[in-house]
């Protein structure tokens, strides 16, 4: 009976404790004393670290984005899809003389829209058109470097941010910002 009466007493307490409890207050977005999101704050912060084009983020290997143009192609090379339009980004990247190889390819580039879209390098793209493609995939040893075209499909009235490069296992280490040419052109892009 003892126990039965302890379990009771404990019960209760516990009700009494959680029924004051509270959840949290709910914050309106539009509400003055809301902070930014975790998403929006990343975001930011992410546009602040972006690299211009022409510049070289360090890392395993150099990578530099020399050029970027939308719109790019002629009939032999349009991309799959209606309402696409290839965004293409010439790249450079090396590996120092006493740097370790490291694996390159298209399956590292992606360019981000301003809604928060990805669109991923064309991996199955197999034409030979443009010439001076960056590699698909393949080692760079010490001291050597490749340099060549990558071609992105976006939709045509996407707003595209930033062009970014990750690593083999996929994580982001650099982005360019794209600037002008990621305004769709029926917005007043290039």
């Amino acid at each position: 009976m003892r126990w039965t009466s302890c379990l009771l007493v404990c019960a209760a307490l516990a009700s009494a404790l959680l029924t004051g409890c509270d959840a949290g207050e709910v914050l309106d977005p539009e509400d003055s004393g809301a902070g930014p999101t975790a998403t929006e704050t990343s975001d930011a912060a992410e546009l602040e670290s972006a690299l211009a084009i022409g510049e070289t983020f360090e890392g395993a290997a150099s990578t530099t984005v020399e050029a970027i143009f939308r719109g790019e192609g002629a009939e032999e090379w349009l991309p799959a899809g209606a309402n696409f339009e290839w965004l293409a980004a010439t790249v450079r990247t090396c590996v120092s003389a006493g740097g370790s190889g490291t694996e390159i390819g298209w399956y590292q580039w992606a360019a981000t829209g301003a809604d928060g879209g990805w669109y991923p390098a064309d991996l199955d793209y197999d034409r030979d058109l443009p010439t001076g493609q960056y590699p698909r995939l393949t080692e760079l040893a010490p001291g050597e470097c490749a340099e060549g075209r990558i071609l992105i499909a976006v939709p045509r009235d996407a707003e595209l941010v930033t062009l970014v490069n990750s690593d083999q296992a996929g994580v982001p280490q650099g982005s360019w910002l794209i600037g002008d040419i990621g305004v769709p052109a029926a917005i007043g892009g290039e």
